[in-house]
């Protein structure tokens, strides 16, 4: 996630900006072009035709029928629809691109804003089953309205996956992809279990990019993972550049992802957004246990750039989650994220980590009568490095506990009931912390019976946030932040820019900028 947006600018001008910003949009305007491949075939959800040529375009069964390996299947735009269990099924190595323009010569145009392709369930069946060994792309198409049932046939076991796609042993790739109002509803079922309303992926390897996911759900009996995306097993995944927003299930409303036992399967999730995930905002029933947006088990997973936003959790782990996982977790913004009990991010085995340049911010904890932390910290060893922690409507801003072993270094910890508890058996280093003062005090900056060592610096001051109130935690000018902390070997800050500006580098997650400042051009005429 780009966060420059957030930054002071003082002012510049260019010569130049309008006209290159004219061409930049006329460029955009023009539809991909491409010369169909020799193994290209045409689809509408009206098609008549048998060779599926861009001439004379088949039904999408037909062409899944006369599909090889290698092959590419253009549709335009329509809704498509099935009759059995599945809209289609697929396990051939193969490409499905939508938004195809229909034209029956010339180069193959595709906008799939501009001509949907839609692959509907109709509330009635599973959209997409795939299963390997095959590689599958889906790029540009919209997976809508899939329902699992008890009465569908389950996975394994008692286990239902995936209303919208489930895909077994596959590299698969996704990308402009929407899943809409797809639904895991098992709860019929003794002992039932459901994975990823929208999408199931198991086995495997997964890319996901500008993708969508939205208004799925997962619930079963015993329990649910997933509301938007579940993995499981895979052998590596990256998500990049999409959306997780109104999905539901009773762990990880948005996302869950569970490596192999003992194995730490890599998984990279950049540049994302999770809003308004976990208890009863998708088609299905209302369900959010824990992790509203994000849970991660068994991984070695980088995490960066994502913003996780007014996400919601009936009972604990907050809006991220991470187990018994290696993580790196950085220049991710949490704000306004509901949980009963940690309001923001779990640690639960997580060694080692390191937690860098985030702003955990006006989360909140609603059992107001436990002493809940924004931050949680349990049995883990890590590293927190130039992060903002501050008011969140929990008591405490961090917990470490279960024999945790933390550092904090260039630390914003402001306006808590207890800035940091350490129970007994666990350990927190600090160095360079800014405490706050006035309306941005703690009640108590630490306490606990654990061991504590707040280092040789340590500051209490105004932290100047530039509009706390409407989310945004950047540092101002005047902020006691600036210049007062201590190398960490931290090189740039959440928006990207260079750190230290100064004669050493500010605490918390950002750096103040100050750009040089460009006068118009003034030509005087003689």
């Amino acid at each position: 996630m780009n966060f420059g947006r957030y930054k002071r600018i003082v002012f510049g001008l260019a010569a130049g900006v309008l006209p290159l910003v004219g061409l930049l949009l006329l460029l955009h305007s023009s539809l991909p072009m491409a010369r169909a491949a020799s193994g290209a075939l045409f689809v509408k959800s009206d098609g008549s035709g048998t060779s599926c040529t861009q001439a004379e375009p088949c039904r999408l069964q037909t062409a899944l029928d006369r599909a090889t390996d290698g092959d590419v299947i253009y549709l335009a735009q329509g809704v498509y629809t099935g009759t059995g269990v599945t809209v289609i099924t697929l396990t051939k190595s193969i490409t499905l691109y939508g938004g195809w323009d229909g034209s029956p010569t010339g180069s193959v145009a595709r906008d799939p804003d501009a001509y949907p392709a839609v692959l509907d369930g109709e509330g009635q069946r599973r959209v997409v089953y795939i299963t390997g060994p095959a590689t599958v792309t889906l790029e540009g198409l919209t997976v809508a309205n899939g329902m699992v049932v008890s009465t569908t046939t389950p996975t394994q076991g008692t286990r239902w996956d995936g209303g919208g796609l489930y895909a077994r042993d596959t590299a698969l790739t996704l990308r402009h992809t929407r899943f809409y109002s797809n639904v895991v509803d098992v709860y019929d079922a003794d002992n039932s279990w459901a994975y990823g309303g929208g999408a199931a992926v198991e086995g495997g390897s997964l890319v996901v990019e500008d993708s969508t996911f939205r208004w799925n759900g997962a619930t079963a009996r015993i329990s649910s993972f997933g509301g938007g995306l579940s993995i499981s097993g895979t052998l590596t995944v990256t998500v990049t550049n999409s959306l997780f927003q109104d999905n539901d299930a009773w762990h990880a409303g948005g996302l869950y992802f569970r490596g192999t036992v003992g194995s730490s399967s890599p998984l990279t999730l950049r540049d994302s957004n999770f809003v308004d995930n976990g208890w009863g905002h998708s088609a299905a029933h209302r369900w959010g246990g824990y992790a509203g947006a994000l849970e991660v088990v068994w991984a070695r997973a980088t995490i960066e750039g994502n913003t996780f936003t007014h996400n919601k959790a009936g009972n604990d782990d907050g809006a991220v989650a991470a187990f018994f996982s290696a993580l790196r977790f950085s220049r991710n913004l949490l704000i306004g994220n509901r949980c009963a009990r940690v309001s923001a991010v779990y640690l639960n085995g997580v060694s080692p980590f390191t937690v860098t340049n985030n702003i955990i911010a006006g989360n909140e904890s609603t059992y107001t009568w436990l002493q809940n932390p924004a931050v949680q910290v349990r049995g883990s060893s890590g590293k927190f490095l130039h992060n903002t922690v501050a008011r969140n409507a929990s008591p405490y801003g961090l917990l470490v506990e279960a024999g945790a072993s933390v550092a904090l270094t260039n630390t914003i910890l402001v306006s808590h009931t207890v800035g940091i508890t350490v129970a007994a058996g666990s350990t927190a280093t600090l160095e360079a912390t800014l405490w706050g003062s006035g309306p941005w005090a703690n009640g108590a900056d630490w306490e606990g019976t654990g061991t504590i060592l707040t280092g040789t610096v340590n500051v209490w001051g105004d932290p100047a946030f530039v509009d706390p109130d409407g989310g945004d935690y950047h540092i101002g000018l005047g902020s006691a932040a600036i210049d007062a902390g201590v190398d960490a070997g931290v090189t740039t800050d959440i928006d990207g820019d260079s750190r230290p500006l100064g004669a050493l580098p500010d605490i918390g997650a950002d750096e103040l900028a100050v750009r040089e400042v460009y006068l118009p051009l003034v030509v005087r005429k003689h």
